[in-house]
């Protein structure tokens, strides 16, 4: 599905969205649950190009549905993963991740962890910090959303009026809102997180779940922060 030029999200995807950047470099944010890498993989293939022409994996957060896909992908192509340093050790295996804030859920994962499937860790070949810029389309530059988990990160492309924000701003039913609160780490960071976004310029949001908004994103945005407020 195209959602503007040179951005696509991955069709046929388990559980996050998984967007293609079609620029000179060839980019993935995300890579949805384990066994996702076939779908995104025909994807490109389908748009003539090859494995071997993506060149990088941006991992906007460590949870499972973000990265189920990701050591298959890296043994399956040349990219190289991108995360910021706050969720590396998880991605990697170096740490576990922190567990769920709610004790049901925490309670559910354990009873669920027999037949729940798993994400290899992966190691992360470069780290991005807030502030950097990337080439990517007509240039990205990395925003530090912690709060959903410590190292969460969302791309804005300021000359496409673009943000691909993981799981930093939910949209689901019809509704913004900011991240889950049960899979959430640390809630007041992740509201001051959305609020920092809301001042950035956008008009299309893509987010981790539910359909790309396309056309006055940022101002919904802003709205959701009001009713924040």
């Amino acid at each position: 599905m195209e959602i503007m030029p040179s951005v696509q999200l991955i069709p046929g995807m388990q559980g996050a969205n998984v967007y293609l950047l079609l620029g000179e470099t060839v980019a993935l944010v995300d890579s949805g649950m384990p066994g996702g890498e076939s779908a995104i993989l025909d994807h490109i293939d389908s748009l003539g190009l090859e494995a071997g022409d993506l060149a990088c994996i941006l991992v906007t957060h460590h949870h499972l549905d973000h990265v189920g896909s990701l050591a298959a992908l890296r043994q399956r192509t040349s990219a190289q993963v991108l995360a910021h340093p706050g969720d590396a050790p998880f991605i990697s295996g170096e740490r576990r991740p922190p567990p769920a804030s709610s004790a049901i859920v925490r309670l559910l994962f354990r009873l669920a962890a027999p037949v729940m499937p798993r994400a290899e860790p992966v190691p992360v070949d470069m780290m991005v910090q807030d502030g950097d810029r990337l080439d990517l389309l007509g240039g990205a530059t990395v925003i530090h959303v912690p709060g959903h988990s410590p190292g969460a990160i969302a791309l804005h492309f300021s000359s496409d009026r673009l943000l691909i924000c993981g799981d930093a701003i939910d949209h689901r039913r019809g509704r913004l809102g900011p991240p889950p609160k049960a899979f959430t780490t640390d809630m007041d960071q992740a509201l001051a997180s959305v609020r920092r976004m809301a001042e950035l310029d956008f008009e299309v949001l893509c987010t981790g779940h539910g359909p790309p908004l396309v056309g006055g994103a940022g101002d919904k945005v802003r709205a959701l922060v009001r009713e924040l407020d």
